[in-house]
């Protein structure tokens, strides 16, 4: 299906550049960023990105795209006279691309050393594959790689074919990272968008983040309190009741810190005068 000179160069070559500078250059968000939110770095101390349900969702989806990577044009092709690596050359042309653009989908830094190396790995695929069908006659019997390349650009139904192949193989993982970043983003992905701010308004968001954070705190602590106290009077008053209601809503509101601390004090004071010492 395959020669067996264009499979070698295929992970030698076409595709080993592109995860290298991905690993060298990649970064979630920026240093600036990360300096000023350090407790974006609890998601790396907790394996966030490295659960056992995130490798076998990219395992199925592997497994996935490797089926439509071989029926699309399977089907594509049935009742057609094309040899086995006339047959074989859509398959690797669509992988190439399916495995540089999925690496797209999944960059969160892309830079122009990035589209640089993507754009050299398939301009070297093609010209590999152009010279060396060109060139070579009886080099690999039995297999013959003479002239395909070359037939298969005239061909209209061989541009159709990858790029049904690749948009159809990388339609789920596009879905889900779109779904993800809209229904349910992660805090460094909502970090992410302060690189795009001004100064000024990087201040205000950051302000409102650190508040919303100090009213996760202050929520949890009167949750823990009710729940010692339960089955008592506690926080059962007006003033009291407004006190936990400051106490969860200044942060998101105001951004306030002191002012939250103020009416979490404020509400434990209420909450001791209701419920009184406890007998022994």
């Amino acid at each position: 299906m395959t020669d067996y000179w264009v499979l070698i160069f295929f992970n030698l070559l076409f595709t080993s550049a592109p995860p290298v500078i991905y690993g060298v250059l990649e970064k979630d968000i920026s240093a600036e960023t990360l300096m000023q939110l350090p407790e974006l770095y609890q998601s790396g101390q907790k394996s966030e990105a490295y659960l056992p349900l995130t490798f076998w969702i990219t395992l199925l989806d592997a497994f996935y795209q490797s089926l439509v990577c071989f029926f699309v044009p399977y089907f594509t092709y049935q009742g057609s006279d094309i040899d086995i690596f006339t047959f074989g050359n859509p398959l690797n042309t669509a992988a190439l691309f399916i495995i540089l653009l999925h690496l797209v989908i999944e960059s969160k830094s892309l830079t122009w050393i990035h589209m640089l190396v993507i754009i050299g790995s398939i301009l070297s695929y093609f010209l590999f594959t152009l010279v060396f069908g060109a060139m070579c006659i009886t080099c690999n019997p039995p297999s013959n790689p003479y002239q395909i390349m070359q037939e298969h650009m005239l061909d209209p139904m061989f541009y159709l074919v990858c790029v049904l192949t690749t948009c159809i193989a990388l339609l789920p993982r596009f879905i889900y990272r779109v779904l993800q970043g809209s229904l349910f983003p992660s805090p460094i992905l909502r970090a992410k968008h302060f690189d795009r701010l001004t100064p000024e308004e990087r201040t205000v968001v950051l302000k409102k983040w650190r508040g919303a954070g100090k009213m996760h705190q202050v929520t949890s602590k009167c949750a823990d309190q009710s729940a010692v106290q339960s089955g008592r009077r506690s926080m059962s008053s007006p003033s009291a009741a407004l006190a936990m209601k400051s106490a969860t809503s200044c942060a998101v509101e105001q951004g306030n810190v002191l002012l939250c601390e103020t009416a979490l004090d404020h509400s434990e004071t209420e909450a001791s005068k209701m419920t009184g010492p406890s007998k022994s």
